[in-house]
């Protein structure tokens, strides 16, 4: 694509400048350096001094199973399920409650209640955490006692109706054995089966408990409070500040400030067509450059559509120059007049049409700097050009930039005359 195409919108996606980016954080770190030490001072505050600490204290319990335990994963969840259940059942934690004046809710110590599988199937941690060491330590104990006794109550109301039916059981049993001659050839085999209804009914009471929860430790209590944590969590509220901050700073510079900066370039290069590559150096663009060159020499142009197929008069090259920005002429200075200048400089909020006829310029290079003020009047001069159909090119020039505009315009020159000769 030569600079003479007109310039295509969305058929290639933009440069990612990862480089220029860091380089507009690396120049917002220190004003977001200092958002995020504010933020992380006051969340350390808030955590440290403005919140209650809360302590914990732990108790092992172990699950002795009614039954004989059975290898596997399902079994052991199920075999905790009964009791992860107990510890949100509303009528344990009123029961703890009435055992430990807390001066909680039955929703509160649910919410600090958490049951943990322990370092073997049958072991489960019961944890509290309130406000003091010492409340934690007797409601870790008094939940762990009244879960058991609940757990027990429960699998014997359950098991009743169960050794009720087996008792029936046994006792019609008995009373068709008793009717049975003793030289009856039918009563071993009644006596037989009112044994196994006798020794049925025995597993069945032994059982009739459930699995029983025995305490093993004495609650465990931390001197230290679990939470809050002002230190690690200042730490990562300040680190997020940082990043937030630094990436608003680098936002709102790019669409507030009256200063040109590279995000601004990318993003009114996008709005408006013109060709802006964020990876370039901040001197002359090379086709633009190499353009010029072959006007000096005399070269014709390459039409770039039919407005431009046969030009009425000589092809320039307008310059629109912001505050800050350098150029330089690239025209031989020992050149007589017997060519016209192929350049034309105007100010951005220069009405430059009215000093060139639209249909002799084949490119605009609007050159604005770090440095100006001006950020405004280029986007306006942008949004304006757009409407031209004229291909336009965006120079961001950083503060440093006059001797690199020199460079470009002694190496322009040098081959423009030897190509002449």
């Amino acid at each position: 694509m030569s600079v003479h195409d007109a310039v295509h919108r969305g058929d290639v996606p933009p440069p990612i400048d990862l480089a220029g980016h860091m380089r507009e954080l690396g120049r917002a770190l220190l004003p977001a350096v200092i958002v995020a030490v504010l933020v992380g001072a006051g969340v350390f505050y808030l955590r440290s001094e403005l919140t209650d600490k809360q302590y914990a204290a732990s108790v092992i319990a172990e699950i002795e199973p009614a039954q004989s335990l059975v290898p596997g994963d399902a079994f052991i969840e199920q075999m905790r399920a009964p009791f992860v259940e107990l510890a949100t059942d509303r009528s344990v934690l009123d029961q703890v409650l009435t055992q430990v004046d807390s001066g909680l809710n039955a929703a509160e110590l649910a919410s600090s209640v958490e049951l943990s599988p322990g370092t073997s199937p049958a072991l489960l941690t019961v944890t509290v955490t309130t406000r003091s060491p010492e409340l934690a330590a007797d409601l870790a104990r008094a939940m762990v006692s009244t879960m058991a006794s609940t757990s027990t109550a429960n699998a014997i109301r359950d098991s009743r109706e169960r050794t009720d039916e087996a008792q029936s059981a046994i006792d019609a049993q008995q009373a068709r054995v008793d009717a049975l001659p003793a030289d009856d050839p039918s009563r071993p085999a009644s006596v037989s089966e009112l044994a196994e209804l006798r020794t049925r009914l025995s597993e069945l009471e032994a059982t009739a408990g459930g699995d029983r929860l025995v305490v093993l430790s004495n609650p465990d209590q931390s001197t230290t409070p679990v939470s809050p944590k002002p230190v690690s969590e200042a730490l990562v509220a300040g680190l997020a500040a940082l990043i937030v901050a630094a990436e608003l700073i680098v936002l709102l510079r790019g669409r507030l400030g009256r200063k040109p900066s590279r995000s601004w370039a990318r993003r009114v290069s996008r709005k408006y067509g013109a060709k802006f590559d964020p990876t370039a150096s901040d001197t002359m663009p090379p086709a633009v450059a190499a353009r010029i060159a072959a006007l000096e020499r005399g070269d014709r142009p390459v039409s770039r559509g039919a407005r431009h197929a046969a030009p009425k008069g000589d092809n320039v090259i307008v310059l629109l120059v912001g505050e800050g920005a350098v150029t330089a002429s690239t025209h031989d200075p020992d050149r007589t007049g017997e060519r016209p200048r192929v350049t034309e400089e105007f100010g951005l909020s220069e009405q430059w049409w009215q000093h060139t006829d639209v249909g002799d310029v084949e490119t605009v290079v609007v050159l604005v700097s770090t440095r100006g003020r001006d950020k405004k009047a280029a986007t306006a001069a942008l949004r304006q050009l757009d409407e031209f159909d004229i291909p336009v090119h965006l120079v961001l020039q950083s503060k440093n930039s006059t001797r690199r505009v020199e460079q470009t315009a002694q190496t322009i020159a040098p081959e423009g005359q030897r190509h002449a000769s």
